[in-house]
């Protein structure tokens, strides 16, 4: 396997050039390639008993995230994107790794501070364009109601995994956030949770785009569109400016309408991965010149996720 990888690198060894006036921006949940929870990719639980940590030993641990980085390495080259944010990544050293399997690496990373410590899952972006300002953090909290019917299971939250960069395209200030919030797998109380953390991203972005700045939200929301974080993250429910879905038709080429998934469960498939831009990226790009895409992956062994890319062609 290790073999195949390298030769499907091999034939990606070609520089990427970027056209000077279009941004590819792409999001692709990688799926615990994590050093220290690489196992969770076979199945195994995040907390291993004492006969797993057995079989698991430092060696076999290793050689296990290596594999991982060779299957996972080949697909973030194919995207071929200036941008791109990884979610279910490690720390800045798992990160380094996979840009290094890159045949062409990207030269500015940035990894998010997460506070997540049962499933130590970051967020990381890699561009070929330079950060102007990097923020490891989404700052902020949000109450929420874990029972709706019960004020007194108030609780509140924070984003465990996300971070922001700026950065300029084109003579244009892009703030970009890259999220992965709360898995909807724990009921109403992971909802409550999820749309608490969207209200976060919403109110810190709005700052960028009362700045002037365009806004990209990216990464694994972890809901479908239309679904209640996304109304709140695009800002649907409130008079401020909102964010563009790009998974919707208008977006992708029409023979590609049935692909507009991302992740698939127990036979369901939904987009839970998603690129948002703010409306004002119209006043940039060229009449039909935003587009998107979903890049397929058919290796369940690379991950359960598929990425999502988008292009904007900017007006000349």
């Amino acid at each position: 396997m290790r073999t195949l990888a390298a030769a499907t690198l091999a034939a990606l060894a070609i520089p990427f050039a970027a056209s000077a006036e279009e941004l590819r921006v792409a999001t692709f949940n990688t799926e615990f390639l994590i050093r220290t929870k690489v196992h969770a990719r076979e199945g195994l639980p995040l907390t291993l008993n004492a006969a797993q940590q057995a079989v698991w030993t430092p060696q076999h641990r290793e050689q296990a995230f290596q594999d991982a980085v060779m299957l996972v390495a080949p697909v973030v080259a194919s995207l071929q994107a200036d941008v791109v944010v990884l979610t279910e990544i490690g720390p800045l050293a798992d990160v380094n790794t996979l840009n290094a399997a890159l045949p062409s690496p990207y030269p500015h990373v940035a990894v998010c501070q997460c506070s997540d410590s049962a499933t130590e899952q970051n967020v990381a972006i890699l561009s070929r364009i330079p950060f102007t300002a990097v923020r490891q953090t989404i700052p902020g909290r949000e109450h929420f109601l874990a029972e709706l019917d019960d004020p007194e299971t108030e609780d509140d939250t924070g984003i465990s995994k996300g971070l922001s960069v700026t950065l300029t395209f084109s003579g244009e200030q892009i703030a970009l956030y890259g999220i992965h919030l709360v898995s909807e797998r724990g009921g109403h109380e992971e909802d409550a949770q999820r749309i608490a953390q969207a209200s976060i991203v919403r109110r810190n972005y709005l700052r960028d785009l009362e700045a002037g700045r365009h806004v990209i939200v990216a990464g694994d929301l972890n809901e479908k569109r239309g679904d209640p974080t996304l109304v709140r993250i695009r800002g649907l429910d409130d008079i401020e400016p909102d964010l563009m879905q790009t998974g919707l038709a208008e977006f992708f080429d029409p023979n590609a309408l049935a692909e507009r998934w991302t992740y698939e469960f127990e036979g369901e498939r939904n987009q839970i991965d998603h690129i948002l831009l703010s409306d004002s990226f119209r006043d940039v790009a060229k009449r039909g010149g935003i587009d998107a895409s979903v890049s397929r992956v058919t290796n369940p062994a690379v991950s359960d996720h598929s990425p999502l890319v988008v292009t904007i062609d900017f007006r000349e």
